[in-house]
């Protein structure tokens, strides 16, 4: 792998970035910017990519589409993949064999950027806990950016930072998944979080190891001057702990811990240098849910590291609503709530939903199978839905899993598309009940993405008479 140094010294190198989505096209302009040769490349045919290429190509960019694509990866010196690819496959381990570095958009984008790096990975929660904790630096009056996986590619951040668009942060909270840690080397957060290991991805993952491998990347490289907070009551995370090398804090609802956060006779607790400090009680959380209130307190923890006052902490657990598609109220209709948790790509995500509703549900899922264990939902469903509507490409799997986990009792039904489940799910609703849309899956099968996804139902919720 590149050192830092000569990551900065990319002037004349002919770099190819693979994956041509937003990280990607930020990598190319923070190349461009740095005087490297760029090559863009991505298996899509140019007839799928759009005004993409169309631009690219306007400013000089040499681009390789579709087939093409391939071989042109053993010309370069540096290689620079976006998150979306695979890092491995047959065109990157010839690129491999004759030596070519390959990295990922956030190992490229590290040496430029400034300010104190947080980093927050895990299965699930991670826009909400970066979100939060920089509400809490706002708060605070910290200067703080956010990005990575929540939006702003580090590239572009890292060229804001050459630039001096803006005035640079104090600290800079990223959301990092799996596949973006999956390709660093040298990327190193002073603050690396881990909030949850479940099984996901196990479309791209050979095992459930290799997946919670590439989350522990994120301690790879850190030292003593640096910090690690773990999840005490995940099974899988705590596990961590034992190769954190940095200073090593753990959050729990559980149990008092040497240093963090936990939760005593229904406060958040913070303890730290052997000091405990009262932030916030338990019951003035504003978001709903244990995974919620795990969420809140690796925000809070961030928060309090990061120099906030305990009462700017508390003002932001109060108030904050939480984000648009992770369980977000859409309309009560009939005395139905309807609620879309679009965001909930996974097993997990859609437990964590269903345990913090309070309600009877009827519940909306299905979409693209990440090779998921979907009997892992059928104690939810037994104990908390009434009636189950399913969608997409795992619609009839999960289906035939349910039935096979003894969830026969609970009616179940196809439908071929979004607004039709959502038109039986009013006429199955009674008043009192919640309509809940969290797939459980991925969404690429019928959408774009999972905003595209979440807006689709809303504009059907609002549209029921």
């Amino acid at each position: 792998m590149p050192s830092r140094n000569a990551l900065r010294e990319l002037k004349g190198k002919h770099v190819i970035v693979v994956g041509l989505a937003r990280s990607g096209r930020m990598a190319i302009e923070l190349l461009t910017w740095l005087g490297a040769r760029v090559t863009a490349v991505d298996v899509k045919p140019l007839s799928e990519m759009g005004e993409i290429a169309d631009q690219l190509m306007q400013q000089g960019i040499s681009c390789h589409f579709g087939e093409e694509s391939h071989s042109v990866l053993t010309t370069a010196d540096l290689i620079v993949i976006s998150p979306g690819v695979p890092l491995v496959s047959p065109s990157l381990d010839a690129a491999r064999r004759v030596g070519i570095p390959i990295i990922a958009e956030i190992e490229l984008a590290f040496p430029y950027l400034e300010g104190r790096l947080v980093g927050v990975t895990g299965t699930n929660g991670k826009s909400t806990t970066v979100t939060m904790a920089g509400a809490m630096l706002e708060q605070a009056g910290i200067p703080v950016w956010l990005g990575g996986n929540l939006g702003t590619p580090l590239s572009q951040i890292a060229l804001d930072c050459l630039r001096r668009n803006n005035p640079l942060p104090e600290y800079l909270i990223v959301e990092l998944s799996s596949f973006q840690l999956e390709a660093i080397d040298m990327f190193t957060p002073w603050l690396a979080v881990v909030l949850n290991i479940t099984g996901d991805h196990m479309d791209r993952y050979s095992t459930f190891d290799d997946y919670v491998m590439a989350k522990a990347r994120i301690f790879q490289r850190q030292g003593e001057e640096d910090y690690g907070l773990l999840n005490q009551d995940d099974s899988v995370v705590v596990k961590l702990g034992s190769s954190v090398l940095s200073s090593l804090m753990t959050f729990s609802r559980h149990q008092a811990v040497d240093s963090g956060m936990f939760v005593d006779q229904g406060y958040f607790m913070w303890r730290i240098n052997c000091r405990t400090v009262e932030v916030s009680p338990l019951r003035e959380l504003r978001l709903q849910g244990a995974h919620n209130a795990e969420n809140a307190m690796a925000a809070a923890s961030i928060g309090l590291l990061c120099g906030c006052s305990a009462d700017a902490v508390r003002r932001v657990l109060q108030t904050f609503s939480g984000l648009e598609h992770a369980c977000e109220h859409v309309r009560d209709r009939q005395g139905v709530a309807f609620i879309n948790d679009s965001k909930a790509t996974n097993v997990a995500a859609t437990i964590g939903a269903l345990e913090s509703i309070g309600r009877p549900i009827v519940l909306i899922a299905g979409g693209r199978d990440k090779a998921a264990d979907f009997s892992e939902l059928s104690h939810a469903v037994r104990r908390y839905v009434k009636t189950v509507i399913l969608i997409g490409e795992s619609g009839q799997t999960i289906r035939e899993v349910l039935e096979g986990a003894d969830v026969d009792a609970t009616p179940m039904y196809f439908e071929d598309s979004l607004e039709a489940a959502i038109r039986l799910a009013s006429r199955e609703a009674d008043s009192g009940d919640v309509v809940l849309f969290s797939p459980a899956c991925a969404s690429f099968d019928m959408f774009q993405d999972y905003q595209h996804r979440g807006n689709q139902f809303k504009e059907c919720v609002h549209a029921l008479s």
